[in-house]
């Protein structure tokens, strides 16, 4: 049996444009385990990235239940939130989100030594991370100076340096041409494959199926829920994918 690792029950999200409320994320339930790659897929205005930012505690919730291992997200404040955050969740946003005028391995460093003080090990583990990512390089160079595919690897490296128990990743190749988008694709197989917990948007095809597990959002809610079989090989999930994709309002 899968250990939980995040669970939302009965969880809303509105906003309000004056007095008018605008349901997004309505009384939804959701379980994701320990060491799946899980997508979530739905169409434009479904509330995709409403409820990754809301599972990893960026924005606050309407009403309902966060939960993530056995800490109640939905009670804490701001600031426990993001004590939480910072060791609990990395999370990798679709326009890299990078400090310009901070070098690659600067903005890697930021969230480790807000968690930690041994600088010289942090500094190691920054380079072991850029040098797997492909971009020990430019550990100098500021984001300005480099393409989409290095920032967003960067993004990556700066989200796993403090191992967390969950990554997140909205769009992550949203901006990225199609090499860039395998290269940063290829670095989430492989965080998966060693046992990384991934949640990550998007509405690409072949991007979801480097996942195990696609859940479909439809108005705000959970409409179905697709596990690929371990043994079936990239052509095959593809299909699989598009006849289950073909059933829904997409």
């Amino acid at each position: 049996m899968q250990e939980t690792i995040i669970q939302a029950k009965s969880l809303r999200k509105s906003y309000f444009t004056g007095k008018t409320e605008v349901p997004v994320i309505n009384s939804l339930d959701l379980t994701l385990y320990k060491g799946d790659f899980t997508v979530i897929m739905g169409s434009s205005g479904s509330g995709k990235s409403t409820l990754l930012y809301l599972l990893s505690g960026l924005e606050n919730p309407t009403g309902g239940e966060i939960w993530l291992e056995d800490k109640p997200v939905h009670t804490m404040d701001e600031k426990l939130i993001t004590l939480l955050r910072r060791e609990y969740i990395g999370f990798v946003f679709q326009d890299f989100n990078l400090v310009p005028n901070l070098t690659f391995l600067e903005n890697i460093l930021i969230p480790a030594y807000l968690v930690k003080n041994d600088r010289k090990a942090l500094q190691d583990k920054a380079k072991g991370l850029m040098k797997k990512m492909d971009i020990l390089q430019l550990a100098d160079r500021l984001p300005s100076e480099v393409s989409g595919g290095q920032q967003q690897r960067c993004s990556m490296a700066r989200a796993v340096i403090n191992n967390p128990r969950v990554v997140m990743a909205d769009e992550p190749t949203g901006n990225l041409n199609s090499s860039s988008s395998k290269a940063v694709l290829d670095i989430l197989s492989e965080l998966f494959e060693a046992g990384q917990s991934i949640v990550m948007v998007t509405h690409d095809i072949q991007s979801a199926c480097r996942a195990n597990r696609i859940i479909f959002l439809k108005d705000g809610q959970i409409e179905d829920d697709l596990r690929f079989d371990k043994n079936l090989g990239s052509e095959e999930k593809e299909d699989k994918l598009l006849k289950w994709l073909a059933e829904k309002d997409w």
